[in-house]
């Protein structure tokens, strides 16, 4: 009997040598962040998702401030003031799928959001405004922009319209987005 447990305690204590002596493989640090490709703060060092994902679609929709910088534009010797075309604020809502939508001058106008902020306005967006002398006139509105934090963005529109005889006017404006 006395050899059986010689013989036990020595390969308990052999398995015991054998598990202990093996290099154990490097373990990796968890960094926490932004795992998802999608987020504009998406972090390539991350390997743990911590919930902190910022995703563009859904950070441009709610109530923004606007300001607008325009070019002066002049129509047959009348001042346009393009300045006052866009409201104040405005809400812009979801549509699904990377689009999105604001109300100007009671005309939807739609944009395509990328995950990293950009927005460009979709083609064939029009507005309508009133210009001295020729009354109310469909706009094509046009540009680009950014929407840079939850809190901020900016954007480059242009406006053109044709006129009879001057043809075709156009004007570009700088708008600020903030919350």
């Amino acid at each position: 009997m006395g050899n059986i447990s010689n013989i036990y305690v020595i390969g308990l204590l052999s398995i015991v040598i054998i598990i202990s002596s093996c290099k154990k493989e490097d373990e990796v640090p968890i960094i926490n962040g932004c795992t998802d490709a999608n987020a504009m703060n998406y972090s390539t060092n991350a390997n743990t998702n911590d919930g902190s994902c910022v995703f563009a679609y859904d950070i441009a929709q709610g109530s923004w401030n606007i300001e607008t910088a325009c070019q002066e534009l002049n129509v047959f010797g009348f001042d346009v003031p393009l300045n006052t075309v866009f409201p104040k604020n405005i809400e812009i809502l979801g549509e699904g799928a990377g689009v999105v939508s604001m109300d100007i001058n009671e005309k939807n106008i739609f944009a395509d959001i990328l995950y990293d902020g950009t927005v460009t306005i979709q083609d064939d967006q029009k507005i309508a405004i009133d210009i001295p002398v020729l009354g109310e006139v469909d706009v094509d509105i046009s540009g680009s922009g950014m929407i840079q934090t939850a809190i901020n963005g900016s954007f480059t529109l242009v406006l053109s319209f044709d006129v009879p005889v001057l043809g075709t006017q156009s004007s570009s404006c700088e708008v600020t987005c903030s919350r």
